[in-house]
């Protein structure tokens, strides 16, 4: 663990202290679109509106074909917090300052209307990381078709109404989507294997997702079982974004015991990309038998609102909680202010106040740069 966290430190320093040339010093979409960073973000990784469809067109501008660019982005994130670190009892034995993430992404087109992103964790909360992205995307009809198209294929973060991980300004992150049920290991936050079929617009008017892939969540150690499968319908209406999904599978939770279940969501967004957002997500879960003697029900959800007090300025609040047969009601709050010093950097302060039974505040302290 100390030579890794050695080999960690250093790759960070390496990050941070780096002054490449003006042509290579940009991350990869920037570059091949000569544009600058804050033509898609506010503060990073928080996106803007041009961002937001930008995403959407699968990292691409329709009718534009991107340039060439430097092959590697990076990113590194520090963390100092009032508690250790890490995924065992007492943090594992990490540190409260860590390198929590170093990550590194390539990404390009691919013909006319395809493109493609790898986003690998070097570092993932401060110990080795694994694969988040890696995916091939294809529009199927052409750019001004009415009704878009797409279909993706790979490893990818499931349709959510607020993403969990990628575009998350917290370091704490969402428990409706990481808190398991019983001994069933899926949550929303882990990326899937598979394959999406997009219908329509994802910004505009009604569009609806499919997605099938491997019944299986890694790190579990449980073996592949059928297929899982998810529906997302989501309608925008003018700023605000309504959106209901379902997602079902089954896991293996004891010997020769087997759970169907379903977890049911809903999403009611309020200008997720502007000046002051609001963001509401509800999921219900139904297991037939969640390894604790059979069925079993549970629910999770939190609200977020957002506010951009000056252009690299900005404060989040959350709150949060879930139930289920196995932790009962927990609830949670997060409080943040966020600064940008530069397009390619940020630095949030925040406090987590947990009550599981008693109130508890956990300070985090991130600073980010992106390269």
């Amino acid at each position: 663990m100390l030579k890794f966290a050695a080999v960690a430190g250093a790759v960070l320093v390496l990050l941070v202290s780096w002054r490449p040339s003006p042509g290579t010093a940009i991350p990869i979409f920037s570059h091949q679109y000569d544009v600058s960073c804050s033509k898609c973000h506010a503060v990073i990784p928080h996106l803007n509106e041009f961002g937001a469809a930008f995403m959407a067109s699968g990292y691409r501008i329709p009718g534009v074909k991107p340039g060439p660019a430097f092959p590697i982005s990076a990113k590194a994130n520090l963390v100092d917090s009032s508690e250790n670190q890490g995924d065992g009892e007492n943090g594992a034995g990490l540190p409260k300052a860590i390198v929590d993430e170093v990550e590194l992404f390539t990404a390009g087109g691919l013909g006319s209307r395809a493109s493609y992103l790898v986003e690998q964790y070097a570092v993932d909360g401060g110990q080795h990381g694994l694969l988040r992205d890696g995916w091939v995307i294809d529009r199927l009809n052409p750019w001004d078709a009415k009704i878009p198209l797409q279909v993706q294929a790979g490893s990818f973060t499931l349709p959510l109404p607020v993403d969990p991980e990628t575009f998350r300004e917290t370091y704490a992150g969402y428990t409706a989507y990481t808190t398991p049920v019983g001994t069933n290991p899926f949550t929303f936050f882990d990326p899937k294997i598979g394959a999406r079929l997009q219908i329509g617009d994802p910004l505009k008017g009604l569009n609806v997702q499919f997605f099938g892939g491997q019944g299986h969540d890694r790190q579990s150690g449980l073996t592949t079982i059928g297929t899982d499968v998810m529906f997302s319908a989501q309608d925008n209406i003018g700023p605000l974004a309504l959106t209901a999904f379902r997602y079902s599978g089954t896991r293996p939770v004891a010997a020769g015991e087997l759970d169907s279940f379903q977890r049911t969501g809903y999403g009611v967004v309020f200008d997720q990309w502007g000046r002051l957002s609001l963001e509401n997500v509800l999921i219900n879960g139904n297991d037939t038998d969640c390894g604790i003697g059979g069925a079993c029900q549970s629910s999770g959800g939190f609200t977020q609102l957002r506010y951009a007090i000056t252009r690299r300025l900005f404060a989040l609040g959350r709150y949060e909680g879930t139930m289920d047969p196995v932790n009962g009601f927990t609830r949670d709050g997060v409080l943040l202010l966020g600064y940008g010093p530069s397009e390619r950097s940020r630095i949030t302060i925040e406090d987590v106040i947990a009550h599981t039974p008693q109130t508890t505040h956990t300070m985090n302290i991130q600073y980010t740069i992106a390269y």
